[in-house]
């Protein structure tokens, strides 16, 4: 009975640090997707390599489609409607992110290093909904 009483607070506190890095993480995208139309957080100044990769993914329209569905991903992560499908998202935005910042602005790395981890972490956490793709 003990062992039943101590897994079962064990799950629930698992439970609750889930719960919290779906929050952080829905907030996070909510805000960094609307930044990207409304611009309201500053850009510290970039190289020229970061600037015209910016200018380039502006250009083409790539940036606008990765700010909808970082909202929309915090959205679906918040109310908690198709977690999993929005983890595979997100997952490659991070993953880029992680590439750009490795790549051409190293210093901005530990934000997308991250996020990156949260969404492995929630990725982690809901694996018993991706088992069936490895089977």
């Amino acid at each position: 009975m003990a062992t039943q009483t101590v897994t079962s607070a064990q799950s629930n506190s698992e439970t609750k640090v889930t719960m919290v890095v779906r929050y952080l993480l829905a907030f996070m995208m909510i805000v960094f997707g609307a930044n990207k139309f409304l611009q309201f957080l500053p850009m510290p100044p970039a190289n020229d390599q970061v600037a015209q990769v910016f200018g380039s993914l502006m250009l083409m329209g790539v940036l606008p489609i990765v700010g909808i569905l970082e909202v929309v991903g915090g959205i679906l992560l918040a109310i908690r409607k198709a977690v999993p499908a929005t983890l595979v998202v997100l997952g490659a935005i991070g993953f880029n992110a992680v590439l750009f910042h490795a790549t051409l602005d190293p210093a901005g790395i530990g934000g997308a290093v991250f996020f990156l981890g949260m969404v492995v972490y929630l990725a982690y956490a809901y694996r018993e909904k991706f088992a069936p793709l490895f089977k």
